[in-house]
């Protein structure tokens, strides 16, 4: 018989092939183990960022857009997700940015609001609470701007063919896995996400991808379909 092919007679010591054998099971349990621990990573727990729903309403001088979020604490885009909690954001666009301006609304039998703070850069009124009013369908604004007060119904652009901010990110999973394994061990998932429910004549979804480094993968998403529009690295 070839040398080559000669077997080894201390390696088929009973002994040495239970050694043998117990070594490859241990080395399969920690495999199996780390590809379970990426198996049950729960993604949704490191978005740092979720914008679930928007509402607009408007009159011949002013428009209104309110967002209902949900936004780490501080805010900032290093890939670390810190604890989050709801809010809703108020925008308000006017003819002129030098009047005072106030809001107030209902949710729930409580009333929320107050005078609107002006931000020059953007030339509009903004006023943010904590409050989570992502499963509304619309809300009723009253703004009192320049001593003129008026009633708008701020309405949901959400559908019910528009697709969860859940279901954006599990589809995203799927069709990006390259990218998520390549941030992902068996200690997480190392990095943070942004989901932004956006609205251009009917919703779409932004995604950001943000890792230790601060580089961004974003996405366009189709908002009834899930299908991804665009993809662009930063």
């Amino acid at each position: 018989m070839n040398a080559f092919f000669k077997p080894n007679k201390t390696f088929l010591h009973p002994k040495n092939l239970l050694r043998f054998f117990l070594v490859s099971l241990a080395l399969l349990g920690v495999f199996l183990f780390v590809g379970c621990k990426k198996q049950n990573i729960r993604y949704d727990q490191y978005v740092s960022e979720l914008r679930s729903n928007i509402f607009l309403a408007e009159t011949e001088t002013l428009s209104v857009r309110i967002y209902s979020v949900t936004k780490e604490t501080p805010y900032v885009a290093d890939g670390v997700p810190q604890e989050s909690s709801p809010r809703t954001e108020v925008y308000l666009v006017a003819p002129e940015g030098d009047e005072v301006c106030a809001l107030t609304f209902m949710v729930g039998g409580k009333e929320y609001g107050g005078e609107m703070s002006f931000d020059n850069v953007r030339a509009e009124y903004y006023f943010y609470c904590t409050l989570d009013t992502s499963a509304l369908r619309e809300i009723v604004c009253k703004i009192n701007y320049g001593g003129t007060e008026c009633e708008l119904t701020a309405t949901s652009v959400r559908t019910e063919s528009t697709l969860s901010p859940s279901a954006i990110l599990n589809g995203l999973l799927v069709a990006e896995q390259p990218l998520f394994a390549g941030l992902t061990d068996k200690y997480g998932f190392a990095g943070e996400i942004y989901v932004r429910l956006i609205f251009e004549e009917k919703p779409y979804y932004y995604v950001g991808v943000i890792d230790r480094n601060g580089n961004i993968t974003a996405f366009l998403i189709n908002g009834e379909t899930g299908k991804i529009l665009a993809k662009r690295t930063s």
